[in-house]
């Protein structure tokens, strides 16, 4: 009876798969609340400019940079290849960089996210735990973006965006051509909106507080959605990534959903070589068009974009194509251009190389990366906005999942999953050593 008794109150010891769970969990949420860090800081510095103190472009630096380390050390807790692959990156990087006049941290900056984010997603043990997170980002981004659409007065006391912008220097005081507006200088359609007229002329930002990204957003979702073949409520991540679309008027947003309609099904068949070279294809075409065409000035349009897009490629010297010129003109607004002068055509190409010819788990997972290789050349033909951490480090830790997780054929289950079925999901050994 007293063995009985003690055998009752025996405290239960977690075994080693138990504990390798747990811990597994910790990580996934510190990674779902940095990814929600990176959506968020803007509109709560934009918060804090408003109702605190005033902020400047070192308190966006600093934001970045906390943001970017907390996700380093989640990699390194999980992940010795890094440290090869940094060493390598930052080789290279100050190979060019010493051959520049000045000393450009934003060039190490911008393809260091991708590196990291990247390899964040390769330790996701199932699709469902991207899917988790796409659906938060959605929730906050859409939530915050109907506040926004039929709360203005109220969103605009709570975060000045034009004040914002001024005071990090992205803005100069007297850039605002809407007399009154505190939203950003292209959240109004003076013209009237491209799509359902009757929402009026205000292009909703959300925690993004300009709404090219919001658009971008949208078309991310759309993406996602195309990919996710098998995910439970499917159809709802189709009408959030539309109405993130038609919120902020992203008449380039709904372009590159249809353009990615078409990838998701060339995806299937064509191989990996063929997206590979997409973005070397659109920058030939864009070159060409630049150099026959003798238009001087271009419209804001899609059309007037791509005559701008290819008067930018135009600048590039030898110096800017392989990253060593410290006087580069202003090539933002073309995004490949704007890579070249940051890393060199070199580390663009074997950057992009990397990603594409990376190892995978399931055969689907080609078809995500024709649909990011056309999201990404789409997006980096009319801006650099791909490189914003605020999109980008969702991006690609969904890319590095969709690398090393298994795809299910059909839809799953409506009931939950045993928490055993996490250690035993397939691939598991060979993510853990990725």
């Amino acid at each position: 009876m007293l063995s009985s008794a003690l055998h009752e109150h025996q405290i239960a010891v977690p075994t080693a798969p138990d504990l390798e769970r747990t811990q597994y969990r910790l990580w996934l949420k510190a990674v779902y609340a940095v990814v929600v860090g990176t959506l968020l800081f803007n509109f709560v510095l934009a918060f804090v400019n408003t109702n605190v103190f005033r902020i400047s472009e070192s308190h966006v630096i600093l934001s970045e940079m906390a943001l970017l380390a907390v996700a380093l050390f989640l990699i390194f807790s999980r992940n010795t290849l890094l440290l090869l692959i940094l060493l390598l990156y930052f080789s290279y990087m100050a190979l060019i960089l010493t051959l520049r006049p000045e000393l450009d941290l934003k060039a190490i900056r911008d393809f260091l996210i991708p590196i990291v984010f990247y390899l964040i997603g390769r330790n996701f043990r199932q699709i469902e735990d991207a899917d988790r997170l796409v659906w938060i980002s959605a929730l906050v981004v859409l939530s915050v973006g109907f506040f926004e659409f039929v709360f203005l007065d109220v969103y605009t006391g709570l975060v000045s965006i034009f004040d914002y912008y001024v005071a990090r220097g992205t803005l100069s005081a007297d850039a605002n051509f809407i007399e009154g507006s505190n939203l950003f200088v292209s959240s109004t359609r003076v013209d009237g909106r491209n799509f359902l007229e009757f929402l009026g002329n205000v292009r909703a930002s959300s925690v993004f507080l300009e709404p090219v990204t919001m658009g971008n957003f949208g078309a991310f979702l759309c993406l996602w959605a195309l990919f996710r073949s098998g995910m439970r409520y499917r159809s709802l991540m189709f009408a959030a990534a539309f109405a993130a679309v038609i919120l902020p008027d992203a008449r380039f947003g709904m372009f590159v959903c249809i353009a990615m309609v078409a990838a998701a099904v060339a995806g299937l068949f064509l191989p990996r070589v063929t997206w590979w070279s997409l973005p070397l294809l659109i920058v030939f075409a864009l070159g060409l068009y630049g150099g026959w065409s003798t238009q001087i000035g271009w419209s804001d349009d899609f059309a007037g974009r791509l005559v701008h897009a290819s008067q930018l490629l135009q600048k590039v010297t030898p110096e800017i194509l392989f990253g060593v010129d410290g006087n580069v003109p202003f090539l933002a607004d073309n995004g490949f251009a704007y890579s070249l002068a940051q890393i060199g055509a070199i580390g663009l190409i074997a950057l992009w190389t990397c990603y594409v010819f990376a190892p995978y788990e399931d055969q689907r997972a080609i078809q995500f990366k024709a649909l990011a290789a056309t999201y990404i050349a789409l997006l980096m033909t009319i801006s650099n906005s791909f490189y914003s951490i605020k999109l980008a480090a969702l991006f690609w830790i969904v890319a590095g999942a969709a690398d090393v997780v298994r795809l299910s054929a059909v839809k799953p289950s409506r009931r939950p999953s045993k928490p055993s079925q996490v250690a035993e999901f397939p691939g598991s050994e060979r993510m853990k050593r990725a």
